[in-house]
């Protein structure tokens, strides 16, 4: 199976034949528009947009065999948790991987520092213990975070997970206790903060580099792993600000 993650920087329509190159089974893609995700549709994706603004949100797309069997309501602008399966011929039950994909892209709340950004996906992850309770989950998205900035945001005023908003480690924090890890960290042997191969660059510039994209997959899943590769700022800075974050894991069933 493999995970795609591109903020695409709107106008996905012209640019979708890029992503469509990168042959994902899940794509999850930040900043583009309802139309344009609903064209994907026609180009035999199963799929699902979420967000205020048609013009600018978070669109999910999955290939078969894979199916989103249920999407539920986003937790925040935007967190949202969507259930997905793999069906194969000639099973029992005609599922053979069945896990939750929770799509991410973060954004700044107008009066809130604290649930802006990965203040939303912390208070997502601590009011939601059930998403990981029961399947496997796989967290991925733009989360517009990275440990660099941890200090703009200290962790303060109680133990973790009970603090009304946490940093970028405190969300790495929970979600390793919930027993996922970070593909790229783990394929690269790379720490949080330490990041060599940027997936964003500040308005296009190669030298403002930064890792605010990630995919975390079930722990046991990491052994799994076959290759993670980041898109290179010379072939994607003419389409996006970010480039693609592209996970392949051998999933249970396949």
């Amino acid at each position: 199976m493999r995970i795609v993650v591109w903020n695409c920087k709107m106008a996905l329509s012209r640019k979708r034949h890029h992503l469509y190159d990168l042959h994902p089974d899940i794509a999850v893609i930040p900043e583009c528009s309802r139309n344009c995700l609903n064209l994907c549709l026609q180009d035999n994706f199963e799929g699902r947009w979420f967000g205020d603004n048609p013009r600018k949100g978070l669109g999910v797309l999955v290939a078969k065999p894979l199916h989103i069997a249920r999407a539920g309501k986003p937790r925040s602008k935007w967190v949202v948790p969507i259930s997905i399966t793999k069906s194969m011929a000639g099973s029992a039950s005609g599922t053979v991987c069945d896990f939750l994909l929770i799509a991410v892209w973060t954004m700044p709340v107008p009066g809130s520092h604290l649930s802006s950004y990965i203040g939303q996906l912390y208070q997502a992850v601590v009011n939601n213990p059930r998403w990981f309770a029961r399947k496997p989950a796989i967290v991925c998205g733009d989360f517009n975070s990275n440990k660099f900035w941890d200090h703009h945001r200290p962790n303060t005023n109680g133990p973790l997970g009970k603090q009304k908003s946490g940093n970028h480690s405190a969300v790495v924090t929970l979600l390793e206790k919930h027993r996922l890890a970070s593909a790229y960290h783990h394929f690269f042997s790379e720490s949080q903060g330490q990041e060599t191969q940027p997936t964003y660059y500040f308005w296009h510039h190669k030298d403002r580099p930064y890792h605010i994209d990630y995919v975390f997959l079930p722990q046991h899943w990491a052994s799994q792993i076959k290759t993670v590769e980041v898109g290179t700022h010379a072939a994607w800075s003419k389409l996006s600000d970010h480039v693609p974050l592209c996970v392949d894991v051998t999933t249970p069933g396949s």
